[in-house]
């Protein structure tokens, strides 16, 4: 019969493990920065059996067999240093219930406690947090009113206010304010979460809210639900068909992970809250080496509707350099994006690793956000990272694979940097297609916006294989006349110095070295899709056949019927057409996205003289000519 015990681990290991975890009444367990691995199961016995980890200590376990019993597991997070702004969290625990075994239990806000002295790395000694219905917490209470989930969620209406006696089940996210007390710790007291963990992210076949959210698709606040770092790339894997490169039958979410980060604006109407997503996308997913590529969003104003209504100064957090932000630490919370119809997401204890949380910029770590310092832990000049999932950590963190990448940040109207990240994958299956996994969607709908464009999708993150002939277009919007864009690299990452980077305009068929100087430009409000591109090299608007892939392809100007006429007798996919006048001015553009074997276009608009017809294929290969217009 098991025995019970109280047991004290320091630093003199890094790692204890044990088949099964049995704590008796009146009795407990510590573990001071050290990972705890469990083979199978964990029994608090009662309401005295506690399990405490302090410092960078884990816990990591292995079947699926679920945790029992009435004790509770102690861990701590940070939260924000205000009580304006919000925290996406997901608990790593749930409500102990006595007789109630082998199975994870859902969380509430009796799960929060206040430690008596956070500082102490030694103290076991909390009290269930109070929560107040003011809108604002204070020093000693909590305001329920901010706890909200979201579930298969169409837009800005389907948050669901659950207060601190409403339930989030095992793997929703949850959002909680801040307290006023500076780099204030909250205590996750309950059954810790192991094994395989369900979750909705499913979309009903109808958008009720077509003016909120991405169309026609659903999103569910979800997050790291165990007591441990987990690896957002492993998760993204086993929501992924195999068709598509990962483990699950079909592939149920997007592929793009989001963080919300808000700037502290002290009020709490919509209005005036000013926030905006992150976008984490994980590479490809045969390539363990890769930690995926992220990129910061600008904040953002709101609509009481929760639409967007315009943008701010400043931005969200750049964890790039933080191993991408691949790894999410204790508590943190995130939104998924269904991918069709969604389904069913999983959560698998082979996702989890013990990795030490160091949430700073230039770190390597696990990543919990707020707008304070790390929780209280030792110091370590080592990081150790460890798991049971048979990857090799240590060198994912010492020697990841090296992704050039250019991050793009435009400069808007002199008020916020919008950033858009170009990343140099081998393995990009087509630099003129939107490659899900390789490409980050643009899920901040600011009113004016700088984009990368694939496949008509507008996207913060391009992954391509570089070549210098690949030109990506580059979307502009504005909301209002003379809108001012300044275009500039913000940071260069293992770019060989060869490399050039140049914004081309098509209105004057000009080039500007971005690497070297700033492309700026103000334009009147509206939508410019067509008109800019980002390229590697320059080159004229020449005349005649560019590539061998228009072989056979030919342009005719019908002055008589003032018509423009296109042969395309191999039925290449063509995209698009401009014509430019003699000055460089584009006076005719159109998306074709067709591999017809002839096209028409009137001419009777244009003004008698010489154009250039430039006809763009899918593969962004360039074919132009030059035609005499004489309307009679």
């Amino acid at each position: 019969m098991p025995q019970k015990f109280t047991l004290f681990l320091l630093l003199s290991a890094n790692l204890l493990f044990c088949q099964d975890l049995y704590v008796g009444d009146n009795s407990y367990l510590y573990s001071r920065d050290i990972a705890i691995f469990v083979n199978d199961d964990i029994r608090l016995e009662t309401e005295s059996s506690n399990f405490y980890l302090r410092g960078d200590a884990q816990l990591l376990q292995n079947t699926d067999t679920k945790n029992s019993d009435a004790g509770e597991l102690s861990i701590y997070q940070d939260q924000n240093t205000d009580v304006y702004e919000y925290n996406y969290f997901c608990s790593p625990v749930g409500v102990s219930v006595d007789g109630t075994t082998k199975a994870n239990v859902n969380f509430n806000g009796s799960n929060i406690h206040d430690p008596a002295d956070d500082t102490d790395l030694t103290n076991v000694s909390s009290s269930a947090y109070q929560f107040t219905s003011a809108y604002e917490g204070t020093a000693t209470e909590l305001s329920n009113y901010w706890l909200y989930t979201l579930k298969d969620a169409e837009g800005f209406w389907s948050w669901k206010q659950i207060f601190d006696t409403g339930d989030a089940g095992t793997g929703y996210g949850f959002t909680l304010k801040g307290s006023p007390n500076v780099n204030n710790v909250l205590d996750f007291r309950g059954r810790p979460n192991t094994g395989t963990i369900t979750i909705s992210c499913a979309f009903d076949g109808v958008d009720d809210q077509p003016s909120s959210g991405t169309a026609n698709t659903a999103e569910t606040l979800t997050g790291n639900p165990y007591p441990s770092a987990l690896d957002l790339k492993l998760f993204i894997i086993a929501n992924t068909g195999v068709i598509d490169g990962g483990t699950a039958a079909t592939t149920v979410i997007s592929g793009d992970i989001f963080f919300w980060e808000q700037k502290q604006t002290n009020s709490h109407y919509l209005e005036y809250y000013q926030g905006g997503y992150g976008t984490y996308i994980p590479g490809p997913l045969g390539d363990l080496m890769d930690n995926g590529t992220y990129t910061s969003a600008a904040f953002e104003n709101y609509n009481g509707d929760g639409s967007v209504n315009g943008t701010t100064s400043g931005n969200t957090t750049d964890f790039s350099g933080n191993n991408q932000r691949r790894f999410a630490a204790v508590g943190q919370g995130f939104v998924i994006q269904s991918n069709g119809l969604g389904g069913n997401v999983v959560f698998e204890n082979s996702m989890r690793l013990f990795l030490p949380e160091d949430s700073t910029t230039s770190g390597s770590g696990s990543i919990f956000w707020k707008n304070n310092k790390s929780k209280t832990k030792s110091t370590k000049n080592e990081i150790v990272a460890m798991s049971h999932n048979g990857i090799d950590y240590k060198t994912i963190l010492n020697n990841p694979a090296k992704i050039p990448e250019i991050r793009l940040h435009t400069h808007i109207d002199n008020t916020f940097f919008k950033e858009n990240v170009i990343a140099f994958r081998e393995s990009t299956p087509d630099n003129y297609k939107y490659n899900r996994f390789f490409d980050g969607i643009n899920i901040n709908e600011l009113s004016s916006d700088a984009y990368l464009i694939s496949d008509e999708k507008e996207l913060v993150i391009k992954s391509i294989n570089y070549d210098e002939t690949t030109r990506l277009p580059l979307g502009l919007k504005a909301s209002k006349d003379n809108t001012e864009f300044k275009i500039e690299i913000h940071k260069i990452k293992n770019i060989p110095q060869n490399v050039n980077v140049y914004i081309f305009d098509n209105l004057d068929n000009s080039y500007t070295d971005v690497k070297n100087g700033t492309f700026d430009i103000t334009v009147d409000e509206g939508v410019y899709n067509d008109r800019f591109e980002v390229t590697f090299a320059k080159s004229v608007l020449s005349i005649g056949n560019e590539t061998e892939t228009f072989a056979n392809f030919e342009i005719f100007q019908n002055n008589t019927i003032s018509q423009l006429k296109l042969n395309n007798p191999n039925n290449l996919s063509i995209k698009c057409i401009q014509v430019f006048d003699v000055s460089g001015k584009q006076v005719l553009t159109e998306h074709i996205n067709s591999d017809n074997n002839q096209f028409y276009f009137s001419t009777k608009s244009f003004s008698d003289g010489v154009y250039v017809v430039k006809i763009k294929s899918s593969n962004q290969q360039s074919f132009t000519k030059k035609i005499m217009v004489r309307n009679k």
